[in-house]
């Protein structure tokens, strides 16, 4: 089930309308757990046969760790195993085989191996990392074991963020979890600003602008003005897209008493590689940094000794995006880039980085890189996109010119959209947030939200981009 289908609509107002008529927290809980099974298992019901499989596993192993805490790291590595064993077969398998048969082709050796078309479960890089950061947390003492069962399948399966993040920790969710929450009216208005803004962004803006730039990827002979032009758009579509997945998910939690932590803060608006991280897709880079770059030594230690752990950090982090060798190239784009900011940001005088006109300059140039990044990002063809790279920036037909001219267009009028949106969450909402003239405003806004989205509705409406990782 996706959160802008209309089935997801009345299914989330019997969801909460049910959850608010209990008053005792396990009614409310089970509740929980069950709405999670029905909206994960919507389409395909064996796809909770993971999710629990998963849950009970880092269970077990927590368990298991406190009983015999001298084998701890055993039940670490047991489930390290069993949740990236799961997530490797189902996402990485076929990619492998594929590779197989290109290197023995590659030397001349016939073969009769095939690709085995598996089916990648929804939401399955999400959940098993959920899962794994609670078993981490156990095993470093830093978190409890925890008995109640119901509890805990609730926090594996929370639906709102389930199949798209945020990647929750067990800190911040099971502790509100389990504790009593009653209606407050002040944070259901508030999640359900959210929730609309997000479903904006995702239906009006990114929804919107999607067949055009598809349209110019799949171009048979395309120019570097139609390709720029549509990566542009595809910044545009994937920050909409994504952070509105996001949005609705925080809303929707929101709105039934709990906080999930921001996935996303305006990472456009960044100066520099670590900014972008620091703002973009928060939830997974924190986890990167928090369970394997500080592991390896961070920033502890020699440049190459802290460039190692910038690269493997950047491409594992690329291959959970996707099985394909443009998301290594990616995963390198951005270790590069954190590595040449790092040496060039020691030869800049701090004076002159603390000057807040140098954002006039950096901002627009780490866009840039941005906007680079989303090309790769996009495409799966190595060739294709190494290809893109050597256009002729000022070729191509009349006709060319003029459609890269259209897809500009379209890009900077949603992009406006997204832009206005951001700097009112920027800086007019904090200052409303305590005046009487919020709720109007709030109300107008969510009913404008509500006006576009039934004036750009359509018949069939695209799956959020995450959903493919």
């Amino acid at each position: 089930m996706s959160f802008v289908q209309l089935e997801f609509l009345w299914f989330f107002i019997i969801v909460l309308a049910l959850y608010w008529g209990l008053r005792n927290r396990k009614a409310q809980n089970v509740l929980m757990m069950g709405a999670s099974a029905i909206f994960y298992g919507w389409v395909h019901p064996w796809f909770l046969i993971l999710l629990y499989s998963s849950a009970v596993l880092d269970y077990s192993l927590g368990h298991a760790m406190k009983r015999w805490p001298e084998r701890k790291k055993l039940f670490l590595v047991l489930s390290m195993c069993g949740n990236l064993g799961m997530l490797g077969y189902f996402k990485y398998f076929d990619f492998f085989i594929e590779n197989v048969i290109a290197a023995l082709q590659a030397a001349g050796v016939t073969t009769d191996l095939t690709t085995l078309g598996i089916f990648l479960p929804v939401g399955i890089s999400f959940y098993t990392f959920q899962t794994m950061s609670y078993t981490i947390d156990v095993y470093k003492g830093k978190l409890e074991v925890r008995r109640n069962f119901l509890d805990y399948l609730v926090f594996v399966s929370f639906f709102p963020q389930l199949v798209a993040g945020p990647v929750e920790r067990a800190s911040n969710l099971l502790p509100q979890i389990e504790k009593h929450r009653s209606f407050r009216f002040e944070q259901f208005r508030d999640g359900l600003g959210l929730a609309m803004w997000g479903a904006f962004k995702k239906m009006v803006v990114a929804d919107t602008i999607a067949p055009y730039v598809d349209k110019m990827f799949i171009h048979n002979d395309p120019s570097s003005a139609m390709i720029w032009a549509a990566t542009l758009g595809f910044t545009v579509q994937i920050m909409a897209d994504f952070s509105g997945y996001t949005d609705i998910a925080r809303g929707t939690a929101k709105m039934m008493g709990f906080e999930l932590m921001k996935n996303f803060e305006f990472s456009l608006w960044s100066a520099t590689p670590s900014e972008f991280w620091a703002r973009q897709h928060i939830s997974f880079s924190t986890w990167i940094r928090d369970y394997l770059y500080f592991p390896l030594g961070g920033s502890r230690g020699g440049f190459w000794f802290v460039t190692r752990n910038t690269f493997i950090a950047m491409v594992l982090s690329a291959v959970w995006h996707g099985a394909s060798w443009t998301f290594v190239i990616w995963g390198i784009y951005h270790a590069s880039l954190l590595t040449g900011y790092r040496i060039v940001m020691k030869r800049i005088p701090a004076k002159m980085m603390a000057v807040r006109q140098w954002r006039v300059l950096t901002v627009p140039l780490m866009f840039t890189f941005i906007v680079v990044n989303f090309i790769i990002f996009r495409e799966t063809h190595v060739g294709r996109l190494f290809h893109y790279f050597t256009l002729n920036p000022l070729g191509g037909t009349q006709d060319q010119w003029i459609a890269a001219t259209v897809m500009l267009a379209i890009t900077l009028a949603l992009g406006a959209f997204l832009m206005a949106g951001s700097l009112a969450q920027m800086f007019v909402i904090p200052k409303l947030s305590k005046s009487p003239w919020y709720l109007p405003v709030m109300t107008t806004a969510c009913t404008a939200f509500a006006l576009c989205m039934w004036v750009f509705q359509r018949t069939t409406s695209n799956d959020f981009i995450y959903f493919q990782f």
